[in-house]
């Protein structure tokens, strides 16, 4: 007996099952069981191989402002600090705030024109909402050292939150890590790469480079994802969204493309960040706002 493992091969297998359960999920006879026979796969194969601090789902990603995206088949969650929003367990309505969101994608049996055009879509959807970032109160300790505040972070996974310089704080708009990662798995590419590289970047530049895709990977071993070329015509370096960008690059990894999405995700948990935990309060009071009406009855306390 061989008695050595391959982690490559096994994650790589992981994600076999995995795009071959949605497609047997899709012969489900109604909506909710197609999202409960996915979420179900989900949960047994990807839970394992992630983080301890991420949770899988599917659904819908919600801003504290009344926005909703359009339904992911795979939403990735901070497992121990982000409310759920769950009607009847059905995953096809299942709700999530954007604060707590590390990274959502759409699995696809084939990658075609179609299928790319509608990640991107599911994709920008996620992107376009809006964390609730704000500046700290007078008693900043930036503003006790006579400097202006800043809007604070926290790491993915963690309830304490940081202030840094400016060039440091809080900004979804221009920092890549502040921003929710979204990926697209398929079983395999119906496109010759130079047309899937083309098509990424058609699509990028219709949506918005800031709300683009950040990974393309399918089981037939393609690979498309954004770089930086090298000013001297080295090696490009690979690189986290296509707004950082000078192209994209599109190639076979054999055995590989599953294990470095999950790869990406990693990197996306370890260096990614997100607002401070009191934005969750904002989803539990109408308006966002936490306050009580005036007018009620008033007792002293002796």
């Amino acid at each position: 007996m061989d008695k050595t493992f391959d982690p490559v091969a096994y994650a790589a297998t992981i994600g076999r099952d995995l795009v071959a359960s949605f497609d047997a999920a899709g012969a489900a006879t109604s909506p909710g069981l197609v999202g409960s026979a996915r979420e179900t796969s989900i949960r047994k194969k990807l839970q394992h191989l992630l983080p301890a601090g991420i949770a899988v789902g599917s659904g819908c990603v919600i801003d504290s402002y009344g926005a909703t995206s359009k339904q992911l088949d795979v939403v990735l969650y901070e497992k121990h600090l982000s409310p759920v929003y769950s009607i009847n367990d059905d995953p096809a309505s299942t709700y999530y705030p954007c604060e707590g969101v590390i990274a959502a994608g759409e699995i696809k049996s084939t990658l075609a024109a179609t299928d790319l055009e509608d990640a991107f879509s599911k994709v920008a959807s996620i992107k376009k909402l809006r964390r609730y970032a704000r500046r700290p109160s007078s008693h900043s300790a930036y503003e006790k050292l006579g400097l202006e505040p800043t809007v604070p972070f926290r790491k993915y996974g963690s309830p304490l939150a940081a202030e840094g310089d400016p060039t440091e704080q809080f900004n979804q708009d221009k920092n890549p890590f502040d921003q929710i990662f979204g990926f697209c798995l398929a079983g395999k590419l119906s496109l010759a790469a130079n047309t899937l590289c083309e098509r990424f970047v058609q699509l990028s530049t219709r949506c918005g480079v800031s709300l683009s895709l950040n990974l393309i990977v399918t089981l037939d071993d393609h690979i498309a994802c954004p770089i930086q070329l090298a000013e001297d015509g080295g090696n490009a370096t690979i690189v986290i969204a296509a707004a950082e960008a000078d192209a994209i690059y599109c190639v076979r990894r054999p055995q590989g493309a599953f294990p470095f999405l999950l790869a990406r995700i990693y990197t996306v948990y370890r260096e990614g960040r997100t607002v401070e935990e009191l934005a969750f309060d904002r989803y539990f009071a109408s308006a966002g706002e936490l306050q009580l009406p005036g007018g009620g009855a008033v007792n002293k306390i002796s």
